[in-house]
């Protein structure tokens, strides 16, 4: 039940006997809630000459009070003191409407307008109407929020990061997709202080090729286990994917399979053989384009891991690395060398001084299968107060490993900010790696915590003398 309220303008007609001509004056304006009732005055004053009103609501006649046979509209009613009612008014009822009052001559009429705004709360019409919007990635958005309303709703744009900071409240949203993030839902709020505040949705759908992300793009596999081989694959519309191997599609069995769950798409192969090794294309395509990415299924060994890198002397280190390899360890590969020296001497101009790597053949020591292989190996003979780098090589029977990942490590008295003053690279191309200390194999075996060893000196150039600790057991570490 819709409560009724009145709203009663009083307003007194003046008439003047000379006046021959209607009154023009400016409406008076009338805000009323929808649903509720408005009575607007027409008061004229009792000269005792007949008067006749006429009522006009934008345009058309609605009331007269000498015509008994004008039909009034449903919800409008004539008084008899000549005010107009409008009751349950509703948007539609907005407009001028216009009362009449005239006597006979020399009398004359006067008129009385009045402007009718039905408040009522604020609503949204969006386009696309559907409320999905689809564009290509590199495309325009152009998204609208058409607001409905009386005052004028203000409105504001929502996107999943929160408020969208716009120089001015307005329907219309229009931006370049640069990126496939740009996805997701877009809300429009309008709010025009009648009410609770109103909101829509536009969901932005960006169309864009398939984009495949590899976790491991090199997998180790040694025959007779099962291994599984990943791609992530993200576009819209969704994609096909396939798997190939040697130029073909792979010949899936009840050995290999392809299975996929949700973006993840996998090659699962049970019990894998030497002639599975290789390189594998995942290929993705939808209607926007094609993308692949290669994955390579070997039997050598998983990169090295450090454990454990720390300083044992002035000009000594110890590193504990660990390796994931289900076949034995045959030798491993250290290389190091000091960091390449870069001083900035002004902004336009450096000086870089680069250093050659060293590398250690360092025996296995052991034919443990596996699958997690251990090493101790002192470093020494360094040069104090010194920055370094390294990284390990592993090689089994298929071949050698991929490098660790390089750490740095500094002797006793190097200074702590030395990336104000080195620089160092990412990966170590193998041609690089100049100078090659060959180590004789050894046959005396220590545990990690035993200080008794192997020990060699070589020499290269005078300038470097390395001396190390070569401990030839495999170890396992927990």
């Amino acid at each position: 039940m819709i409560s009724v309220s009145w709203i009663i303008w009083f307003l007194a007609i003046g008439v003047n006997a000379a006046m021959n001509q209607g009154l023009a004056n400016h409406p008076t304006v009338v805000k009323v809630f929808r649903n509720h009732t408005v009575l607007l005055p027409c008061y004229v004053q009792d000269l005792g000459v007949p008067t006749r009103v006429k009522w006009w609501g934008n345009g058309i006649s609605l009331a007269d009070s000498d015509d008994p046979n004008l039909v009034t509209p449903e919800r409008i009613r004539l008084w008899s003191n000549r005010s107009l009612e409008i009751s349950n008014i509703q948007p539609g009822d907005m407009g001028e409407y216009v009362c009449q009052a005239s006597r006979p001559t020399p009398w004359g009429y006067v008129t009385r307008v009045y402007d009718i705004q039905v408040l009522y709360p604020a609503s949204i019409r969006t386009i696309p109407e559907s409320g999905v919007l689809e564009v290509n990635l590199k495309e325009e958005v152009n998204m609208e929020c058409v607001p409905n309303g009386i005052p004028t709703p203000v409105v504001s744009w929502w996107a999943k990061d929160g408020e969208i900071p716009l120089l001015t409240n307005r329907p219309q949203l229009r931006f370049y997709v640069d990126h496939r993030n740009r996805s997701g839902q877009y809300t429009c709020i309008a709010n025009n202080g009648i009410g609770d505040p109103t909101s829509a949705t536009i969901d932005l759908r960006v169309k864009y090729k398939p984009e495949i992300i590899v976790q491991k793009p090199w997998v180790h596999a040694s025959p007779g286990i099962r291994t599984q081989l990943d791609c992530n694959v993200i576009a819209w519309p969704d994609p096909e994917v396939e798997w190939f191997f040697t130029n073909t599609t792979v010949p899936y069995s009840t050995r290999i399979v392809k299975h996929s769950t949700g973006h993840n798409h996998s090659l699962v192969i049970r019990n894998v053989m030497t002639k599975d090794y290789g390189f594998y294309l995942c290929r993705a395509w939808n209607s926007l384009g094609i993308t692949e990415a290669v994955i390579q299924l070997s039997g050598a060994a998983n990169p090295a891991v450090f454990k454990e890198v720390k300083s044992i002397s002035k000009t000594a280190y110890n590193f504990i690395w660990e390796v994931d390899c289900y076949t034995p360890i045959v030798e491993y590969r250290f290389s190091f060398r000091r960091y390449r020296k870069y001083i900035r001497e002004d902004e336009d101009s450096h000086t870089i001084t680069t250093y050659k790597w060293h590398r250690l053949y360092i025996p296995s020591g052991s034919n443990a299968i596996g699958p997690v292989h251990a090493r101790s190996f002192n470093l020494t003979g360094l040069d104090e107060a010194t920055h370094y780098e390294a990284f390990v090589v592993s090689r089994n029977r298929y071949g050698l490993s991929r490098a660790s990942k390089i750490i740095k490590f500094a002797t006793e008295g190097a200074p702590p900010d030395a990336e104000d003053y080195y620089k160092t690279t990412k990966e170590v191309p193998e041609e690089k790696i100049n100078t090659v200390i060959q180590m004789a194999s050894m046959s005396q075996q220590s545990s990690v915590d035993n200080n008794n060893g192997c020990t060699s000196m070589m020499k290269k150039n005078i300038a470097l003398v390395v001396f190390f600790s070569l401990f030839c057991s495999n170890i396992r570490l927990l």
